[in-house]
């Protein structure tokens, strides 16, 4: 398939779609030219060769290329497609195009340009027919500087780029636009001249994982005899010069590694600047030793190793880095966008604004923003009694008393001396861990209170172990496990303001609950002459009951240890934004894929995981624990049963009282009586 575009100003349009060429189709494309005046419109005589080869070419005796076939058939008519007559050395440079686009660019996306000289000399739409790969043809008609070309007026970029070149270079290789990004470049010079330095030097062959260039080697007196020599360049070699990979040959370069090999297998001792923030443990922080540490650092220790090359740690401002108005970036993602830093590293999320600027390697990290909070105040110690059993429980318990004091009843109702009252006493008597006082008379109510002796045995026992747990250990309020429900807390948020998206995405954010939270949102400003930048000012705030604090994940849980309240905060389950964390680099940053390679495999391994797990391990000792040692019983822990035993005692003096004051039945029947004797 052939896409055929034409730019012309800011504006880019297809002039013909089409597979497997038809003549009909050229001689359209060809008026339409004519039209605007871009060929010449001297006739040139095409007639079918005899071994179906698209003029001039010819098959030599002594240099055969493979026969060139359509799929459809030409005939022979009067087309202009040769305005003028070709150079003695162009059918070379038109096989080679060839060769390449049916070899080892097969089955890629290629975005073929030709430069304006050029394309006069050679019959590209003879040359691109039958092609089985989409390619996408541009023709230029201005040399155009400006990045004014968006996805919506060309195509997206494509796997290779073949650029055609004649004595000059075109603007697409020292002012490429900003979509222009293809994983390969190879550049075809078709003139006597190559100036191989000069090409590596422009911005896009400089900016592209893989590139090659193909050079003429002309033969003044055989031109038909002309070859043409493959090289590449390794940009971070202490030598600048071309390396010469071989004379072009469709054997010899039948895949995309032979064309392409790799030019970053070696960093030749290059000295990378990191941008970085040492307070980020456990991606990067300054151990005890002095020396850094981290997950991000032991990354790129192995990286060093790997690929040859040092590397130095630039501190940066707080500022994590934002857009400005203007497009730039401030922070750390400012001086790596102004060439300051090569790559910054730190709790870098992938987000969709970063991506539009910056290159970014694989995740090596998953982790969100989390939440801590101040534990709950412990339930007052006057209801320790109760704090064995639920709620529910004691409902279910209060039920069977109840039950069983029925059915006891009825049992027993032959028995004129046990009363409702009595049945209920002696059913709570085992409650009390005493004894009964007078045995059933009958069988079954023996069996029946025998079994609810062994049940209350069983409650009795549970209550009591789980009363001494909960006398010597503080009862707290159910904690916050929700965002739903730190949303609809009383308390607010605190973060320090070093520039992540975290604010801007909670206060814009549509979600109710997140809009609910970014409302109560409080940003701290950054304070150098403290340890910790400012995150002091909202641990306090912490540990005042007053807010929540929102940083990332493990920092938080490391934070609050280093600064000894540990043990009097606990983090919210659920996380906020949880993002893929990894490294960023300029834009068309050509070695980038090397990162991904490297850190692809560290991950896949298991090291970083295993890294981390390290680092939090080292550190647990400043993640302050509870107190494990079982405290002292005092006064306070039981108010519960004191309150009840109080409680029982004002009944029994209230019921004294009553018993004195109202006279019962019997006193006044024995007074009676002995009155009357």
């Amino acid at each position: 398939m052939i896409i055929k575009m034409w730019l012309e100003g800011s504006s880019a349009r297809v002039i013909s779609q089409a597979t497997d060429i038809s003549v009909s189709t050229v001689h359209r494309w060809v008026r339409r030219w004519r039209e605007e005046g871009t060929v010449d419109t001297r006739p040139y005589t095409y007639t079918r060769h005899r071994h179906n080869l698209p003029p001039p070419y010819t098959r030599h005796r002594h240099n055969l290329p493979p026969p060139y076939t359509s799929s459809t058939p030409w005939t022979p008519t009067s087309v202009s497609l040769w305005p003028r007559p070709s150079p003695s050395w162009t059918p070379v440079a038109g096989r080679v195009l060839r060769e390449a686009l049916t070899g080892p660019l097969s089955g890629h996306q290629v975005m073929l340009m030709v430069d304006d000289g050029v394309q006069r000399s050679l019959s590209l739409d003879l040359l691109l027919t039958g092609l089985t790969s989409p390619t996408v043809l541009l023709h230029t008609t201005t040399h155009n500087t400006d990045n004014h070309f968006t996805t919506q007026q060309l195509p997206t970029a494509q796997d290779v780029l073949l650029v055609v070149v004649g004595t000059g270079s075109p603007w697409l290789l020292w002012s490429p636009p900003g979509w222009l990004s293809p994983r390969a470049v190879l550049v075809l010079v078709a003139a006597q001249t190559c100036s191989a330095r000069k090409h590596f030097q422009s911005p896009l062959l400089q900016n592209t994982p893989s590139v090659a260039l193909l050079c003429l080697n002309h033969k003044p007196q055989t031109p038909e005899y002309s070859t043409y020599s493959v090289m590449t360049h390794l940009p971070l070699s202490a030598n600048p010069e071309p390396v010469p990979l071989g004379a072009w040959h469709p054997h010899n370069f039948s895949t995309m590694n032979d064309l392409f090999p790799d030019q970053f297998q070696d960093f030749g001792g290059q000295v990378l600047r990191v941008t970085n923030s040492l307070d980020d443990a456990p991606l990067v922080f300054r151990s005890d030793n002095g020396n850094v540490d981290g997950i991000c650092a032991r990354i790129l220790g192995v990286m060093s190793s790997w690929l040859n090359f040092t590397y130095t740690f630039k501190s940066a401002t707080s500022d994590w880095g934002e857009r400005l108005e203007n497009g730039s970036w401030n922070g750390m993602l400012g001086q790596v966008q102004r060439g300051e830093a090569h790559l910054v590293i730190n709790y870098f999320t992938i987000t969709h604004e970063r991506a539009q600027d910056f290159d970014y390697s694989v995740s090596y990290f998953t982790e969100g923003f989390g939440v801590m909070l101040r534990d709950p105040p412990p339930l007052p110690h006057w209801q320790s009694i109760l704090y064995p059993y639920t709620g529910v429980v004691w409902a279910a318990v209060g039920g069977v008393v109840i039950l069983v004091t029925f059915a006891y009843y009825f049992v027993n109702i032959s028995d004129l001396s046990l009363s409702l009252v009595v049945s209920f006493l002696i059913v709570l008597q085992s409650f009390m861990n005493q004894s009964v006082s007078q045995e059933p008379r009958v069988w079954v109510s023996r069996g029946l209170l025998g079994l609810w002796l062994l049940a209350t045995w069983v409650l009795r026992v549970s209550y009591t172990s789980n009363l001494m747990a909960f006398l010597t250990v503080p009862v707290l309020q159910p904690p916050l496990t929700k965002l739903e429900q730190l949303a609809a807390d009383n308390r607010r948020l605190c973060m320090l303001d070093y520039g992540e998206f975290v604010p801007e995405a909670l206060a814009i954010s549509t979600h109710p609950i997140l809009a609910r939270l970014g409302a109560k949102l409080d940003l701290v400003p950054t304070d150098g002459s403290l340890t910790y930048e400012g995150e002091e000012h909202c641990v306090e705030m912490v540990v005042a009951g007053t807010h929540a604090h929102v940083e990332t994940y493990s920092y938080l849980r490391l934070l609050f240890g280093n600064l000894g309240h540990g043990g009097q905060v606990y983090p919210l389950k659920e996380q906020l934004y949880l993002g893929n964390l990894a490294f960023f680099f300029a834009k068309n940053t050509p070695w980038k894929y090397k990162f991904d390679i490297g850190m692809r495999r560290l991950v896949e391994a298991g090291l970083v995981w295993q890294w981390y797990s390290e680092l939090m391990q080292e550190n647990k000792h400043t993640i302050k624990v509870r107190e494990s040692r079982l405290p002292v019983l005092s006064l306070s822990h039981l108010q519960g049963p004191f309150l009840l035993l109080a409680a029982g005692d004002g009944l029994a003096i209230l019921s004294f009282m009553v018993e004195r004051l109202i006279p019962s039945e019997v006193t006044s029947g024995n007074k009676n009586n002995h009155q009357h004797t």
